[in-house]
C-alpha cells in the first residue's frame, strides 16, 4: 500500500514537471533583459543612462541626456529551442542626438 503511494506520488512529481512548469515570471524575464542590456559591449561608452524605458513589446530605449538608443531583444537560435522558449538577445541600434 505505502509502495503504491509512493509510486503514484513519483508519477504526479513527474507529471508537474513539464515545460510549463517551466516558465519564466514576466518580471523576471524583464530583469534578465535589463541586466543583459545594461552589460552590452556596444553601449559601454552611453553613460550616465538617465532613462530607461520599455518602448514596445521587444524595444527598450535607453536615454543619456540629449541622445537616447533603441534596443531590441531579438530571438536566436539555439539548442535547447524545441524544449525551452526562443533566448533573446539584445541588439543596440543607432544612437539618435537632438539638437
Amino acid at each position: 500500500m505505502r509502495s503504491g503511494l509512493v509510486a503514484l506520488g513519483m508519477g504526479a512529481a513527474l507529471l508537474a514537471a513539464g515545460p510549463a512548469a517551466a516558465a519564466v515570471p514576466a518580471n523576471m524575464q524583464q530583469r534578465g533583459q535589463l541586466r543583459q542590456i545594461i552589460d552590452l559591449p556596444a553601449l559601454a561608452d552611453f553613460f550616465p543612462v538617465t532613462r530607461l524605458e520599455l518602448v514596445a513589446a521587444d524595444t527598450w530605449r535607453l536615454t543619456a541626456g540629449r541622445c537616447h538608443v533603441d534596443v531590441r531583444m531579438v530571438a536566436v537560435r539555439w539548442r535547447g529551442e524545441g524544449l525551452l522558449g526562443p533566448r533573446l538577445e539584445p541588439r543596440a541600434g543607432r544612437r539618435v542626438c537632438r539638437r
